[in-house]
């Protein structure tokens, strides 16, 4: 009977109320993690609380970041159903071209970014994700085990050994940026025997 008279309270007012105070984390959010695809998150994310409005907590930002995480892994599988099926079309139209490594792009952009995106990129995605709900959501252990479906203790642990994971991949990182790279060996071997 609650989530009946809660849910009777819910109406577009509160819709709008939600939206207005947590539309743009849900889009920071989003857009991090998918940046081509955010708006479609967030429009998926609130479809999804105003049909289930009975059920969205009266503290809603957890939920609707764990809302927004499946449709997040959802864009990402169609994604990679996208590129495969583009790439099995590109290779019989040109049976004679190598189709571009999807993985030669990664790491050209990975190369591109900052110090902090290249070690995220070396964590393993469970702890990347309960970092970025922590440093760039905010979220307190408890609204990141809601997010994740785990318990208390397993999300405090996650996020120890996870930050534990990341200085030390951090300190690896800072120390191969100080020691010239591979290329720039061959660039500088390239040039000496130029002169």
């Amino acid at each position: 009977m609650e989530q009946m008279s809660r849910g009777a309270r819910r109406d577009e007012r509160w819709f709008e109320e939600v939206f207005v105070a947590h539309g743009n984390q849900v889009l920071a959010y989003a857009r991090r993690r998918v940046p081509q695809d955010a708006d479609d998150v967030v429009a998926e994310v609130f479809a999804t609380a105003w049909r289930h409005r009975s059920r969205v907590p009266d503290e809603p930002l957890p939920w609707l970041y764990r809302t927004a995480a499946h449709h997040v892994l959802h864009s990402h599988r169609s994604r990679g159903r996208r590129a495969a099926l583009a790439a099995r079309s590109a290779a019989l139209d040109a049976p004679d071209r190598n189709p571009e490594d999807v993985a030669d792009g990664i790491v050209e952009r990975l190369d591109r970014e900052s110090l902090v995106a290249r070690v995220l990129a070396e964590l393993s995605p469970r702890d990347a994700e309960v970092l970025r709900l922590w440093a760039w959501e905010q979220l307190s252990t408890d609204e990141i085990a809601y997010v994740l479906v785990l318990s208390g203790t397993a999300a405090r642990v996650r996020l120890h050994r996870a930050r534990r994971r990341a200085e030390a991949a951090l300190h690896r990182a800072a120390a191969s940026a100080a020691a010239p790279s591979p290329l720039d060996l061959v660039l500088q071997t390239a040039t000496e025997e130029n002169r």
